[in-house]
């Protein structure tokens, strides 16, 4: 407690400096028990034992130098102290003699000031010298201006003073000039629009001046071209002509390498303007050929005549040149710069593409004019990449055409127009007398024959395709696929459709009941007019099927299909997928495999509505066969006779004619047998044949075999008919068709109840027959194979015999 007080009482003669901030002195500063007590610490910690006694000089020594080494540090400490505080006393005294002066000045400042304004306040001062600076700023600035535009003349200058000699050095002032217009631009921004009236006169001199330096060296080219009489094919290049041209192309160097589109290079745009002036003469005056009804019949032709008649021309003279100029250049490879065909004819294409633009907008009013103009225009863009291997400076997709401008304003114009067209067609083709009449003419026998309408709808079709089948854009091509085609084959599928429902309405009693059927309507089924009717919407979506099938295998289509669905992959199916139509409108019109892995085709739903309607019209046909056999049968099947007996010898039974209740309906079925064999194609033919033949079998089998009694003459005149109607539907089926039709099951059970009672030797008799059959078991199946019957069981055996009268008394 003493010590504690006494390190406070220092403290507080100190001044209460922090222990931290001072030096101690161990003598005066450090408390005599506190030093007692770690010299005792020290003491005890070295000697512990009598053996350490024997180190005590060594310890004193190692003590002494460290005392030694403590002082040394003491000093050297003190002497830091010394030197930061005499340095931190200088530091305060040089800042206060600074901000002395620095008053001064300002004092003097403001003197001044009140002097020459008179004012009795700096503020009032400063405020009435706010002007006069403002002027002093704007005077500095427009000395820079003024520097600046001396800067820019200079540039021009020192560009003009290097033409015509020398383009590559012209090219330096131009560039400098260029640059710094690029940067005032680049700085605009920022500056809040500053300077804009300078940027502006920059970069309207760097325009001014890459004219003027164009004009002079095209000037120079020229008047070459006037020492060799150009154009003349027979005129001899010299190689002032050659220098000259290459002078040109060194001028344009920057901009060649900064083009993004097809560029003219300017010696071509030398050589070229004789013949725009001659296209100029010919198609913007007031000549004959520059009529707009005439179209491109004359100005396309003469493109293509001047190209090619200069062609070999450009190849011998004017390639070299090009080659030479862009060897080992990143251009070298590209066509638009080293062949001279190409460079020639995208010099010529934009005024071409002036009167194309001129002309498409005066004939477009005039939908034949614009319909006729953009596949010409279409065709005229083949022809130049066909011809010329024209590419426009893109080998991979080639060049664009000029129907791709054209478009990009008049797609929608010309998209109604043909649409309007191809809908008018339609409605012709439908309204023509023959729409409605089957073609027997133009398919071969064995394949199923449409309609003319048909015919015409496909060839329709086709049309549409030849008309946009040129075009490069993809949604181009579909809004035609989706605008014109997809609408005529939806209107034809409906009109049908409409066919069969009105079929329908007037064969069935319900749609006579609701909604009437008119005399006229009554009497168009008679015959084989119904069937008719049937066949011409069966033939027709047949037709459509199998065209659609073909066309979506096409390469045009297929390439329209791959592309769609690569759209739709990338493609979020909540966004649009082509324009405006959304994935579930495209799925619609299309196919339902669209964005899925599954094949496809555009025509895909168009094929499967055609596919519905077709076989629907061919149930309908097959019914139309089946559910009149009743009522065309029935006096055949209420006969009585079928137990008549005759004494006349078993030799004579095989000229017994058919059945005369038979006749009419043999005759009715064989008209019918024929209409179809003539109309449909043996595949569907053979299909409804077969059903019919079925529902024929059953109906003969039940109600009249199975309901009759037969004497010997009955079941032999049973035979008989069912072998006429045999004979009927031979007649009908195609040679080489694959198995014939019939009814084997009637056939065998005819055969079977026509046993004779007395047979010949090798031939089973009737109650022989009997015998066995009615044995059953192996014994029965037995009698039939035999017997040679395949379609029978023992019991339809047992019930055939048993309608033998013979047989009914065993």
């Amino acid at each position: 407690m003493a010590t504690t007080s006494r390190a406070r009482e220092r403290r507080e003669r100190k001044g209460d400096r922090s222990p931290l901030a001072i030096l101690l002195d161990p003598k005066t500063d450090i408390p005599l028990g506190e030093r007692d007590i770690r010299v005792e610490d020290y003491l005890n910690d070295k000697i512990q034992t009598a053996t350490d006694f024997e180190n005590l000089d060594r310890l004193i020594a190692s003590v002494e130098a460290q005392k030694l080494q403590l002082e040394d540090q003491l000093a050297d400490a003190r002497q830091k102290f010394s030197t930061a505080k005499d340095t931190a006393t200088n530091r305060t005294s040089l800042m206060q003699q600074q901000t002395q002066e620095f008053e001064k000045q300002q004092a003097s400042v403001q003197e001044r000031l009140m002097i020459v304004t008179s004012s009795d306040t700096p503020e009032e001062a400063t405020e009435r010298l706010r002007g006069p600076l403002e002027k002093l700023r704007k005077l500095r600035l427009a000395e820079q201006y003024v520097d600046m535009l001396e800067y820019i003349e200079s540039l021009k200058d020192n560009a003009r003073e290097c033409l015509p000699e020398n383009p590559k050095e012209a090219l330096k002032p131009y560039i400098q000039l260029k640059e710094l217009a690029i940067q005032l631009q680049q700085l605009q921004e920022p500056a809040e629009g500053a300077a804009i009236h300078l940027t502006t006169y920059v970069q309207k001199t760097s325009t001014d001046l890459w004219v003027e330096m164009k004009e002079i060296m095209s000037d120079e080219f020229e008047s070459v071209l006037k020492k060799s009489k150009w154009p003349n094919p027979a005129a001899e290049l010299t190689q002032e002509w050659s220098d000259s041209f290459g002078k040109l192309l060194d001028l344009q160097a920057p901009e060649i390498l900064a083009a993004r589109e097809p560029l003219v290079l300017l010696p071509m745009s030398v050589l070229a303007k004789p013949f725009i002036l001659q296209f100029r003469y010919h198609f913007f005056s007031d000549k004959p050929t520059n009529h707009p009804h005439q179209l491109g019949d004359y100005f396309f032709q003469w493109f293509l005549g001047t190209i090619a008649k200069w062609e070999d021309f450009l190849r011998e003279n004017v390639g070299p040149v090009l080659a030479a100029h862009f060897r080992g250049n990143i251009l070298a490879g590209n066509t638009l710069y080293v062949d001279p065909v190409a460079a020639l004819i995208t010099a010529l294409l934009p005024v071409l593409k002036e009167k194309v633009d001129t002309l498409v907008s005066e004939i477009s009013r005039e939908p034949q004019y614009l319909s006729r103009f953009m596949v010409q225009l279409m065709n005229f863009d083949d022809a130049i990449r066909a011809r010329f291997n024209y590419d426009g400076g893109n080998p991979e997709h080639g060049w664009k055409g000029l129907t791709w401008d054209v478009l990009d304003t008049w797609f929608e114009r010309w998209l109604e127009v043909e649409k309007e067209f191809a809908l008018q067609r339609y409605r012709d083709i439908m309204d023509a007398p023959d729409s409605g009449l089957i073609d027997y003419d133009s398919y071969a026998a064995g394949k199923t024959k449409p309609t003319y309408g048909a015919t015409k709808v496909t060839d329709l079709i086709l049309t549409v395709t030849l008309q946009y089948n040129k075009l490069r854009r993809f949604s181009h091509k579909f809004r035609f696929l989706v605008s014109i085609q997809a609408e005529i084959l939806d209107q034809y599928l409906g009109r049908l459709r409409d066919s069969l429902d009105v079929y329908q309405t007037v064969t069935s009693t319900v749609g006579r009941t609701l909604h009437g059927v008119t005399k006229e309507q009554l009497a168009a089924l008679e015959g084989v007019g119904g069937l008719e009717s049937l066949c011409k919407v069966f033939g027709s979506a047949e037709h459509l099927n199998n065209m659609l099938n073909e066309w979506g295998n096409e390469e045009f289509f297929v390439d329209l299909w791959d592309h769609l669905q690569d759209r739709a992959k990338v493609t979020p199916v909540e966004d649009n997928l082509v324009g405006n139509m959304t994935y579930t409108e495209v799925k619609d019109c299309t196919s339902e495999a669209v964005g899925s892995r599954d094949e496809g085709s555009v025509f895909d739903v168009a094929i499967n509505d055609f596919q519905s309607l077709r076989n629907k019209a061919e149930k309908l046909i097959t019914g139309a066969l089946k559910y009149k056999f009743p009522a065309n049968l029935s006096q055949y099947l209420s006969k009585p006779e079928w137990q008549t007996i005759d004494d006349a010898p078993l030799s004579s039974l095989s000229l017994i004619t058919v059945t005369p209740e038979l006749d009419q309906p043999l005759q009715i079925f064989q008209r019918n047998l024929n209409f179809l064999h003539k109309t449909l194609g043996n595949a569907p033919f053979k299909r409804i044949c077969r059903e019919s033949l079925e529902s024929l079998e059953h109906l003969l089998y039940n109600d009249v075999l199975l309901r009759q009694d037969f004497s010997t003459l009955g079941a032999a005149r049973f035979m008989q008919d069912v072998s006429a109607i045999q004979d009927v539907v031979d007649s009908c089926m195609p040679r080489g068709s694959g198995p014939p039709l019939g009814m084997p099951r009637l056939k065998e059970a005819a055969a079977l109840l026509n046993l004779p009672v007395e047979a010949e030797e090798g031939r089973m008799p009737l109650m022989e027959a009997c015998q066995e059959i009615y044995a059953g078991g192996a014994q029965a199946k037995l009698a039939l194979e035999t017997l040679g019957m395949t379609h029978l069981t023992n019991f339809d055996a047992r019930s055939i015999l048993a309608k033998r009268l013979e047989t009914q008394q065993y």
